[in-house]
């Protein structure tokens, strides 16, 4: 490529209880999480345990050590990885964690010598899941139930339900993964999970794995778990703008060769996300792509505009924002545009990663988050959503970055491309399972693309799916 525009396109803000930054620790440290309505709240989050008795306390000295200042390995910790702030009454994150001895499940030994006595991990695995289904549906029946159910397993389990030939552990049991399951476990009984595993409580600076950077992440993604509003919300979306992210996983029942099923997570000015599940989706055998019949394609269309209404109490949007990560095809795009009615401002958008693409800066850093380069004469450009970073005056990732292929749709493309990539870019900082400062791709592909594992194990056990995101996260 030599013939091309580049330009920057600036670092989005973020909103939080009383004030804007760009950094989501910064932000939470200065301003406290964002909730809804005007008042910002303390948030006391009840939290129930699941485990040994040794894993269990060794989660709970974490979370009493959570209520106090966690520092830096280093002694002058970079900007973006300040010490951890405490949790409690005067706390950045306006919450505390109340565990009660009543939410605490303990392993009794025989159920562990159940799980590891048995010959194969896929039986391992089996067992431990029949006992885990048990326990959270125990927790999540008490008066008050826990707002967040948390799952410490040993490492002699991890290891019994871990195959022998894995670097990593990797408790599955056939096509059922341990975690898919324990979050179908989650919307069975109406209790949000939230699971630490052993290596997580390892604190090992060779190995990267900071205290207090296991508390920051722990602290947000328990704070939105409690579904006290979130810990943070895009500063400058529309509130009359759906957007929506469409992706697709194999199911685990049936014909699993050649049945998809389709799914999207969506997203509102106003913060809130859901998850909803559509209809088969079909795959391309010459390109390997998935998409959508416009039969499916116009009833997804339906199912988010049905939930945006009954989130903004009957209201339309305005504009409605389609992310894919394959092109719109002929019949795909008409269902599209019959699902969304009347709404004349559509921008259909694909978005996408491994396009054998770089720019070079001339200094020692990569080009600069927020970077998008367009070739002359085409409709895709590169986003850089990873690279040298203003707001925290780094590069915080460990590799030379690649960016994202953002493609406009021909046909149905209201927005500027400028307007697209800023909206992805905003995105990429929405991930509320981390308090890293952004992720490479936006939430409404990298999140979708994740949630459709839990609900392949879900329409295999026939659960009813749930919109809410912070079930599957």
């Amino acid at each position: 490529m030599t013939d091309f525009d580049a330009r920057w396109l600036g670092e989005p803000s973020l909103k939080f209880g009383d004030g804007e930054a760009k950094d989501p620790r910064a932000g939470l440290l200065k301003h406290g999480p964002w909730t809804p309505g005007e008042e910002s709240s303390h948030n006391d989050i009840y939290v129930g345990f699941i485990g040994t008795s040794h894993s269990i306390s060794a989660v709970k000295r974490l979370f009493t050590e959570m209520e106090t200042v966690i520092p830096r390995d280093e002694e002058e910790p970079q900007r973006h990885k300040p010490p951890f702030p405490a949790l409690g009454t005067d706390s950045a994150f306006r919450a505390s964690f109340t565990m009660l001895d009543r939410w605490t499940w303990e392993m009794p030994p025989s159920d562990v010598e159940l799980v590891t006595d048995e010959p194969t991990t896929d039986k391992s695995v089996e067992t431990l899941l029949d006992l885990m289904e048990i326990y959270i549906k125990d927790l999540a029946g008490d008066d008050p139930p826990p707002n967040v159910i948390v799952i410490s397993l040993p490492e002699e389990i991890e290891e019994a339900c871990t195959p022998p030939d894995k670097s990593k552990p990797k408790m599955k049991a056939g096509d059922t993964d341990f975690h898919d399951r324990i979050k179908t476990f989650g919307l069975e009984y109406d209790v949000p999970t939230q699971l630490i595993r052993p290596s997580s409580l390892r604190f090992d600076a060779d190995e990267g794995q900071e205290k207090a950077e296991v508390a920051w992440n722990l602290a947000v993604a328990m704070l939105y778990k409690s579904r006290e509003g979130h810990p943070w919300k895009l500063g400058h979306l529309e509130n009359d703008t759906c957007y929506a992210g469409i992706s697709f996983y194999r199911v685990r029942h049936g014909n699993q060769n050649q049945t998809r099923a389709s799914l999207a997570q969506v997203f509102l000015g106003t913060g809130e996300s859901f998850v909803l599940r559509g209809g088969q989706a079909v795959r391309d055998e010459s390109t390997g792509n998935n998409h959508l019949t416009e039969d499916s394609a116009e009833e997804i269309v339906g199912q988010i505009l049905d939930q945006y209404k009954r989130k903004r109490r009957g209201a339309e949007p305005s504009r409605f924002v389609l992310h894919k990560t394959s092109r719109f095809l002929p019949g795909e795009r008409e269902g599209f545009k019959r699902g969304a009615g009347d709404i004349d401002k559509l921008d259909f958008v694909t978005v996408r990663d491994g396009d054998p693409v770089r720019l070079y800066s001339s200094g020692n850093y990569p080009p600069l988050r927020g970077t998008v380069v367009t070739p002359k004469g085409e409709n895709k450009h590169f986003l850089y959503t990873q690279g040298y970073t203003p707001a925290i005056q780094t590069y915080p990732g460990p590799r030379i970055p690649a960016p994202i292929t953002v493609e406009l749709d021909p046909e149905v493309c209201h927005s500027s491309y400028e307007e697209i990539c800023e909206e992805i870019l905003s995105f990429t900082k929405l991930d509320w399972n981390t308090s890293d400062f952004a992720k490479k791709k936006p939430v409404t592909i990298r999140v979708a693309q994740a949630v459709g594992a839990i609900l392949a194990e879900a329409d295999k056990r026939g659960i009813t799916v749930k919109p809410q995101y912070y079930y599957y996260m």
